[in-house]
């Protein structure tokens, strides 16, 4: 399952990547535990509650993919909206989830 934070402006704040072996943790929230699978160029794996989810960035925000374990729509909407208000803040309300896919040709 893939999802995006997209700001309606397209504002996407400066991220303050962690030291190395931690970068994610610009996406991840600190009361999350997690383990840095793979980092390269500003995105990468990383195992929270034993899922792997991919961070990387979307031509209009953050795309989050969960590539391994499964997961409630409940959970992944509380991982989501942890994430979003570490990035952005609680208190910004521009910003929407989505789940995003390909579209058939």
């Amino acid at each position: 399952m893939k999802f995006e934070l997209v700001d309606r402006q397209g504002y996407i704040p400066d991220l303050n990547y962690g030291t190395s072996g931690q970068e994610l943790s610009c996406f991840i929230p600190s009361d999350y535990p997690f383990q840095q699978v793979s980092y390269n160029n500003g995105e990468g794996q990383a195992i929270i509650d034993k899922h792997t989810w991919h961070f990387f960035f979307t031509q209009e925000g953050i795309g989050i993919q969960l590539i391994d374990g499964i997961v409630s729509s409940k959970e992944a909407e509380h991982l989501l909206l942890a994430i979003k208000s570490h990035i952005w803040g609680d208190s910004h309300q521009q910003v929407q989830i989505f789940i995003a896919g390909s579209t058939p040709k």
